[in-house]
């Protein structure tokens, strides 16, 4: 670890409020006492679970860390069966594919914020006074490649270890041969996968009686695109694979005997734990990360897949003619602390603005039981806004929609934001209410958790089918109203 470096970051944040230090203590603590291999994939929220502190807290933190160069964000694109990191970027926009292909699994996994995409931390390179080579062992190479957030059974991790015929690196324009037995009637055997997890590249080569005779010397290339050839039937028989790297890429390669029926057995009776890590969809939905990474270059082009996003809409009712009766400068700062408590309150409940129109927000959260809470906790504070003002005759009203649903991360007006009916349908919503009324969708209705906080808030519940704009058939909404929020008249 560079000290002097790593001191200067620290003195940087300590120039962020926002930073407790008790926390920077903590953080700092923990970076100089762990080793190079163990800060290249930091999981904030198991930051926060080892050093007490909340989980909100510790991805600021991150966030921050990341803004003054101690950290760089990892994208890494992760397969939910083995754990295997298929592809790390360090931008969102460098994940350009609907779906990405594990090599180890043979399966494709459609490239989703919510699940598939972790936000993990790298020390930055100018702190490391080593760099990690994956390539000394298997196991090295299995720590690097693979979530440590995985956590396979004994028995899963044993038997994937039987299926390893070899594992060796290889350095561009060098070769090594393997030899390898097919059998027709054998559990493992039956196939031969000659992988490269780094390249995420592999080549199967599967027994059949009925093929032609084949050369006992198998020849397979590993290109900058991938191994040739990709796949090959060959009879019965011991076969000796000669594996040429022709690559520009250092490549580790493993050879296997797999056995998909037998894997999905052991998987099903020792299911793999994984531990909560932070997603894309997660820090998209960070206030910290909206605002120091607002500039934050990303290509027009960027077009990501969210399953299931919670949308926000509010607007005020009351300010244009609270803006005649009391004046520009009045009205302007009454409307300014307005944006204070909603920014404030959405940051509260894990959310983040996504843009503000006029008196209008849009801000997003990755539950809708936070985006609810949020909506309340709103009501709530510009009552209690509105009380110091009432006497003279100056009161706004708050009016929310929220939907949950599936929606695109796109990049508008050089920022990134949300596209999709279920916004659309969020901003309908939201057209609905009244001052002081909390409109929301069917799907947020019946998310987790939702109608047990409207009753404990105290909500009057109303249900309607209603026609929105732009939605072919009628759709079901709810009215949320307290009697302690009173429309300004």
């Amino acid at each position: 670890m560079k000290d002097a470096i790593l001191t200067q970051k620290f003195e940087n944040l300590r120039l962020f409020p926002k930073l407790r230090p008790e926390l920077l203590s903590k953080a700092e603590g923990y970076i100089r006492k762990s080793a190079t291999a163990e800060l290249l994939r930091v999981n904030p929220l198991r930051f926060a679970k080892d050093q007490n502190v909340s989980e909100e807290e510790s991805i600021d933190l991150f966030v921050h860390a990341t803004k003054v160069g101690l950290f760089d964000f990892a994208y890494n694109l992760l397969c939910p069966l083995c754990g295997g990191i298929v592809h790390t970027h360090h931008k969102l926009d460098e994940i350009q594919n609907k779906e990405f292909h594990c090599v180890a699994c043979n399966v494709s996994i459609p490239t989703l914020l919510d699940d598939q995409v972790e936000v993990a931390f790298e020390l930055h390179p100018s702190l490391r006074e080593e760099e990690v080579n994956p390539f000394v062992n298997i196991d090295a190479y299995y720590r690097y490649y693979f979530s440590s957030n995985f956590n396979k059974s004994s028995q899963l991790l044993s038997w994937i270890q039987s299926t390893v015929r070899d594992f060796f690196p290889l350095e561009p324009e060098t070769e090594k041969k393997v030899t390898v037995t097919l059998k027709a009637d054998a559990e493992q055997g039956k196939v031969v996968q000659i992988v490269s997890i780094d390249r995420n590249a592999a080549v199967f080569f599967s027994v059949d009686p009925n093929a032609n005779p084949e050369p006992e010397i198998q020849v397979v290339d590993l290109l900058d695109s991938g191994f040739l050839p990709k796949t090959k039937s060959l009879p019965p028989g011991t076969y000796t694979f000669e594996i040429h790297n022709r690559s520009r890429w250092h490549a580790g390669i493993q050879v296997i005997t797999p056995n998909p029926d037998r894997l999905n057995e052991i998987y099903t009776a020792f299911p793999t734990k994984v531990d909560p890590f932070l997603t894309a969809k997660v820090l998209l939905n960070n206030q910290s990360f909206r605002e120091l990474f607002r500039i934050h270059k990303l290509s027009p082009d960027l077009n990501l897949n969210v399953k299931s996003l919670t949308i926000m809409f509010t607007d005020l009712r009351g300010s244009t003619e609270m803006y005649d009766k009391a004046g520009d400068l009045f009205a302007y700062k009454l409307v300014q602390e307005h944006f204070r408590i909603l920014t404030d309150t959405v940051r509260e409940f894990k959310g983040a603005i996504v843009k503000t129109m006029g008196d209008a927000i849009m801000a997003t959260f990755s539950s809708p039981l936070d985006g609810l809470m949020a909506s309340a906790e709103m009501l709530q504070k510009i009552d209690k806004m509105n009380d110091s003002w009432k006497q003279e005759g100056h009161e706004i009203g708050l009016k929310v929609g929220l939907n949950e649903g599936p929606a695109l991360a796109v990049i508008n007006d050089e920022r990134l934001d949300y596209f999709g009916q279920s916004v659309n349908i969020a901003a309908r919503v939201q057209g609905l209410a009244s001052s002081g009324e909390i409109w929301i969708s069917e799907s947020v209705w019946n998310a987790p958790g939702s109608q047990d906080q409207i009753q404990e808030k105290g909500f009057t519940i109303e249900k309607h089918s209603a026609r929105l704009k732009g939605v072919g058939v009628p759709t079901t909404v709810f009215k949320l109203s307290n009697a302690t929020s009173v429309a300004p008249q």
